[in-house]
Parts: C-alpha cells; structure tokens; sequence
C-alpha cells in the first residue's frame, strides 16, 4: 500500500490516470450518446413505416369499406414479419389481427401509444411479452385499428450497439490502467534510482552520477543534463580546492616579506632606511594587490558575473599598442621585440579583456623568455578564412609538453620560474579571456623556447 501511495505521487502516473479517467468519462458519453440516437433514429423509421401503412390502410378503408379492410388485415397479418394489426370492438374484444392480447386500455384514446407497450403474439414459438410501438385510431361503427410494429429487432440491435461500445470502453480503460501501471512502475524505478544517487551527491561524493537508462526519453535527458551541471560543479570544486592550496603555499613567501620589512623598518634607526623599507613594503603590497586583482578578473570571467559588451573590435589597433607598451621593457630587457601583422579584420570582442591577455602573454615571454643568448620576441598575426591567430613566441627554455595543460591553471609556476617575481595567473587569465571569446589558447614547442598561439573567430 505505501509503495501504491508511493506510485500515486509521481508526475506520470497522475497524469496517466488522469487521463484515463478523463478519456474513460468521454467513451461514456460517447456509449450513451450513440446509443439514444440510435434508438431514436429506429424509433423514427418505425413510426415512419406505420404511417405509411396507416395511410394505404385508410385507402383500402375509403374504397371497400371495413370489411375489405379486415380482409386485407387478416391476410397480412399471417405474413411473415409482418406489422402489428388488431381490430377490436367498442368493449376491446379482439375481432382481427396478429395480437393474441395487450392492455385493453390503450386502443380508448386515438394516436401514438409511446412508451413502447407489451404485448403477445399469436406465435407458439414466442410465449413471452414483446414489446412495440403503435398507432390507434377509430373505425366506422366504433371499431378500434391498431397499426404498429414490433421493436424487438430494434432493441436487440441498439443492445448490440451498446455492448460493443461497453466493451470498447474496458479495452481502453483496462488498456489505460495496464499503460499507468507500466509507465508509473518504471518512472517510479527511474526516480527512486536517481533520488539514491542525488543523496550521495548530496553527501559529498561529487564523482557520483545521475544513472541513464539509455533510452533517450525525457528521464534521460534531465539526468544527463544535471550530469553535466554536476561534473561542472566538481570542476569549480576542485579548482577552488586547488587555488585555496596555492594561494596559501603562493602568497606564504609575500607576506613573509612583508612582515619582515615592517619589522626591519620599525626596527630602522635611519629615517633613509626606513623610508627604503616603507618602500619596499609598499612594492609588496602591490604586488598582492595585483595578484588578487587577477584573481577577481579570472574568477568574474569565468562565472559571467562580470558583464562584458562584445563588439566588433580591430585586432591590429590593439596588437600595435601592447607592442609600443612593451618595447621600453624589452629594450631594457636586451630582447628584440619584432612583430609581424598584416591586413587581419574584426572579431567580437572586449579590446580591454583582448589587450590583457596580450599584455600578460607578452610579460610572460619577458621574464621567462629572455634567458639564453637568442633574446628574440616574435609576436604575429594572420588570418585564415574564419579566424584570426596571434602567436608570441620566444627562445627562452619553453615548457615540457606534458606540464603545458597544467600551467593553465592559477597559481602554477614551474620550478624553473619560482625565482621569478609573478604569481602564476598570467596564462590562466589569458585562458579564460580566450575562451570567453569563444576562441583556444595552445602551448607549443618553438624549438627552442615556447610559443603561445591564440586562434580567435572572425567577425563575419
């Protein structure tokens, strides 16, 4: 019983039983709707049938008079299938017909006898009442004629009508409560199967998955979309898992420093030495300032809860400017910054978000880039037939192929960069721009050195 409470609770069993009840009221009305018009419509062609005898009987009447008319009667009477004939006298002595008996009461009054009367026959086959409808109407000499016709055939075949109807009606509702029954025991299964998953989601196993039954209906496609929504969730999980680790394991040594120099500067006896460690207090905290700032911008970028307005935006404008902004940097640096753009076009873009991405690309290639001997910065631009790419590539030590997915992410920093100052956000913010543009970031091998290729799609 609680498990039927259980059934009757689900969406598509109450729709299914609705349904059936509501189909189930409307085959009813249908039974009953063909049913009384069929009646109706025999009932009809009976009395129009009678008419017409009573019209061919009040001739024969007209013409030979009423003996000619019990005559006739007597003589169709004794035909097979024939009407109902009776003539009586003023008392309702029977004098003519094929009625063996009926109420006596009913040949006072002239017309229609309606209901249908009972009634008996001659026939020794038939020794049971019959039911028919008839006309009455008065003779000369104060004689009764009964004209009417048996309704016997009729009924049977508007019970016939019924039967079949009735019939096809516990088809469709049996039909109906098997189909509930089915349709609500395996939605039933289904929900109870992703209700157990969702609780040990809930629990914290976020590697648990809502189960498919693999046949595509509407079950499936919730479960596969909250599947995604799920690993989606795990995804942010484990990024924020990781970057609490690398903030913590990052930002140790900053704030170390930081909190040496406050100390060194209270402990400064020169106001010169406490003015250069005031200074590099300041350059410190910049420098977390920055971090954190990179940090709110990847995180605003990736969650859409920055609005950002893309419009059709010239890349080699902004190309030029992040080159001009870097040159005094490499000229300082010793590199050689070269860079190579042609005729490119627009893409739907943000130039703010576009330049940053380029800027922290461009300081990367720096920092990193600039170590051996060959201090050459390329920096690139072409066009194929629906995107734009844009490559800087430097000749520095590059990145092993298999650590390139993984400083993607915040906070990385190889082993060979820790000596660097930076925070380990440039490529992950860099990443995350491109990809709200709907365009790839890739890491190759520039052979020597590392070359960071952007493809972005052409606004056409």
């Amino acid at each position: 019983m609680g498990r039927f409470r259980q059934l009757l609770k689900t969406t598509a069993v109450r729709l299914t039983l609705i349904y059936t009840l509501l189909f189930g009221v409307l085959a009813v009305g249908v039974v009953a709707y063909v049913s009384y018009n069929t009646g109706q419509l025999l009932i009809s062609q009976i009395k129009s049938a009678v008419d017409d005898e009573v019209q061919r009987l009040s001739i024969i009447t007209r013409q030979g008079g009423v003996r000619r008319l019990i005559d006739i009667i007597e003589q169709r009477s004794r035909q097979p299938g024939a009407n109902l004939y009776l003539v009586a006298d003023a008392t309702g002595r029977i004098i003519a017909g094929n009625v063996r008996d009926m109420d006596r009461a009913l040949l006072v009054e002239n017309g229609w006898r309606s209901p249908p009367f009972v009634y008996y026959s001659f026939d020794e086959e038939v020794d049971r009442p019959l039911r028919a409808l008839a006309r009455v109407f008065t003779l000369p000499g104060d004689l009764r004629l009964l004209v009417g016709r048996d309704i016997g055939d009729a009924e049977r075949f508007r019970g016939v009508v019924t039967q079949a109807l009735v019939l096809a009606l516990t088809a469709i509702v049996l039909t109906g409560l098997i189909l509930w029954f089915l349709v609500g025991r395996r939605a039933l299964k289904h929900i109870d199967s992703v209700s157990h998953a969702s609780q040990r989601i809930i629990a914290g196993n976020l590697d648990e998955r809502l189960p498919l039954s693999g046949s595509g209906d509407e079950f499936d496609r919730l479960s596969s979309s909250l599947n995604h929504l799920i690993a989606r969730v795990e995804t942010l999980n484990r990024g924020v898992r990781e970057m609490s680790d690398n903030i913590a394991h990052d930002l140790k040594t900053p704030l170390t420093r930081l909190r040496g120099r406050a100390e060194a500067a209270l402990e400064g006896t020169r106001a010169r030495k406490q003015s250069e460690a005031f200074q590099d207090i300041i350059d410190e905290a910049d420098g977390l300032i920055r971090t954190f700032n990179a940090l709110l911008m990847i995180s605003q970028v990736e969650s859409g809860a920055r609005p950002v307005e893309l419009d059709s935006l010239a890349i080699e404008p902004v190309l030029q400017d992040v080159f001009e902004l870097f040159e005094p940097s490499a000229e300082e640096a010793g590199a050689d910054l070269q860079l190579e753009i042609g005729t490119i076009g627009s893409i739907r873009g943000n130039r703010e978000l576009i330049a940053q991405a380029l800027t922290n690309l461009l300081d990367n290639a720096l920092k990193y880039g600039c170590g051996g001997d060959d201090k050459v910065i390329a920096v690139s631009a072409r066009k194929d037939i629906s995107h734009v790419e844009i490559s800087v590539a430097d000749r520095g030590a590059g990145i092993e192929e298999e650590e390139r997915e993984r400083v993607l992410g915040r906070f990385v920093r190889l082993d060979s960069s820790r000596t660097q100052r930076g925070s380990g956000l440039g490529l992950a913010l860099a990443d995350a721009v491109v990809k709200l543009h709907a365009g790839q970031l890739f890491l190759e091998d520039n052979n020597p050195g590392l070359m960071v290729r952007i493809r972005l799609p052409l606004d056409l």
